[in-house]
């Protein structure tokens, strides 16, 4: 999967810490709700292997002037469920077209 021609797999997300800490995530998916972009990320373990432990994070996504991706935390409560719940559906329709 692509997103603006870079590989999903080759993007690293840091996401910075209020106590200055810092965690690198990998996309996990992208995915369009209401004419807006989002990544659900997850951390990585090693260098670029997604840690399916851990909980998937979603993150509005827009693009600079260079189509480089900038993630942006997601304030409003309704938006945040409604991708929340759109992700959840491709989480569920993943697992069961893995099933059969």
């Amino acid at each position: 999967m692509e997103f603006m021609g870079k590989k999903l797999e080759n993007l690293i997300v840091t996401l910075p810490y209020a106590d200055g800490t810092s965690v690198d995530c990998g996309v996990y998916s992208y995915f369009e709700v209401n004419n807006k972009k989002y990544f659900a990320l997850l951390p990585l373990k090693g260098e670029k292997e997604l840690d399916f432990s851990q909980n998937y994070m979603l993150y509005e996504v827009i693009e600079d002037e260079d189509n480089n991706p900038i993630v942006m935390y997601i304030e409003d409560d309704m938006e945040f469920a409604i991708a929340s719940q759109y992700f959840s559906c491709q989480l569920e329709q993943n697992r069961n077209g893995h099933q059969s």
